[in-house]
């Protein structure tokens, strides 16, 4: 089954990413959490960020700081992000997408989302140059065939930059139900 996506596209002020590169992050959302590193890493994660307060001003719920498989079990900054995978994602599908993606550290998108009523939603984010990769092209697939969970990529724009959102065609598998039982 063919399954497309289109680009959301959300627009920043230039300003704003020039005053988080000078490490001004006062406008996160308190509830969002955020690791030391992204105050320590001035030129990274405006994205992320960016992309989660707007998705929190639609109703969404999210963290950039999650785990889909095992790796850096004992990194202690995505703990809240795996308790929110292991409350919103059926426990037999997520075995499997650990299983089919053991060993694969790229592609995993850049958020996950989710909402009280049990919706979840898997952002990768892009802008400027940055495009996408066929690793992250084949994970939000696999998300889609195994999870069962929405995907979508999201793209910034500095103001007064035109942009024509683009269209991904993705290859997905309809799994019935009843195969995780």
């Amino acid at each position: 089954m063919k399954t497309t996506i289109s680009e959301i596209v959300f627009t920043y002020q230039k300003s704003l990413l020039e005053a988080w590169k000078e490490g001004d992050k006062s406008w996160i959302p308190d509830e969002l959490f955020v690791p030391d590193e992204v105050f320590n890493q001035p030129h990274y994660h405006f994205g992320e960020y960016f992309t989660l307060s707007k998705f929190q001003e639609l109703g969404w719920h999210g963290s950039a700081y999650y785990a889909l498989g095992n790796w850096e079990p004992n990194n202690t900054k995505y703990d809240e992000g795996r308790a929110l995978i292991a409350k919103y994602i059926d426990p037999k599908r997520l075995s499997v997408l650990k299983a089919l993606r053991e060993g694969l550290l790229a592609g995993e998108p850049d958020l996950f989302l989710y909402k009280e009523d049990g919706s979840v939603l898997f952002v990768e984010v892009k802008k400027e140059k940055d495009r996408l990769s066929q690793a992250q092209l084949d994970c939000l697939s696999q998300i889609k065939s195994i999870l069962n969970c929405d995907i979508g990529v999201v793209y910034l724009s500095e103001e007064e930059k035109d942009y024509n959102p683009k269209s991904y065609e993705l290859d997905c598998v309809v799994i019935p139900p009843d195969w995780f039982n």
